[in-house]
């Protein structure tokens, strides 16, 4: 499982104590830090969201937020501020210089936690993507994104080592592994792994990237599910049989 962690840059008391108990019931880790300066001291191997009090030690211009998260791709930054004190010019600036969202401290709390949710969605293809091994939950399969191998686990105990597959079809299962359980989007894996390329590549061109992967899968490649209408998911289960 992968682990976000949610910081709090705040000088409200009030907001910090409440937003600290919404996230902590739904098991979150929350860091709250004193000023935005603290966000230095984050490792880059640490993924996850910071809340930013507009006001806060530190901010005191959207210039401040875009020279702090020069470099930095492993934290979303939302913005906030109390009802009515900031004016739409200035939220703008904010989000043009790297904000990723803004809201208002009196915000819903069904609201914040799904907001929270889908900035974590977001990060969650670009953590995998700057990781090097990934394994499955039960442990039978490791991708090694160094020497695009593929290592399953076999009935004996033995491990079989696949080293066919093709770039793409890599870094397809490297996403979906790393995504184990959740689905991930054919516009997604477009995005993610073509990249700058991905306004020439259709959703027949993935299809067919998934369908060899699952052959050169043996078995293990029914773990592999279309999800109609979306993309794909990979489905962990106790036992492959090759």
């Amino acid at each position: 499982m992968i682990k976000f962690t949610l910081w709090l840059v705040t000088q409200d008391g009030e907001t910090s104590d409440k937003w600290r108990s919404v996230f902590s019931r739904a098991r979150f880790s929350v860091t709250p830090l004193p000023n935005l300066a603290a966000i230095n001291s984050i490792s880059k191997d640490a993924w996850g969201l910071a809340f930013v009090e507009i006001c806060a030690d530190g901010l005191a211009s959207p210039g401040d937020l875009k020279t702090l998260l020069n470099g930095r791709n492993n934290i979303a930054v939302i913005v906030f501020s109390r009802p009515g004190k900031v004016s739409n010019s200035d939220i703008s600036g904010f989000l043009e210089n790297g904000a990723d969202d803004f809201i208002t401290s009196d915000i819903d709390e069904e609201v914040l936690l799904s907001k929270t949710k889908a900035h974590m969605r977001r990060l969650l293809p670009s953590l995998n993507m700057a990781r090097t091994l990934i394994k499955s939950a039960d442990g039978h399969i490791e991708t090694d994104r160094a020497a695009k191998t593929v290592k399953l686990r076999l009935p004996s105990g033995k491990n079989k080592i696949l080293d066919d597959l093709t770039p793409k079809e890599f870094e397809i299962f490297f996403m979906l592994l790393g995504n184990e359980n959740h689905v991930v989007s054919r516009k997604s894996l477009m995005e993610t792994i073509w990249q700058e390329k991905s306004g020439h590549v259709n959703f027949e061109t993935i299809d067919k990237h998934v369908e060899s992967l699952r052959h050169k899968l043996g078995s293990y490649g029914e773990n592999i599910k279309t999800v109609y209408g979306t993309g794909y998911t990979y489905k962990g289960r106790a036992e492959g049989n090759l």
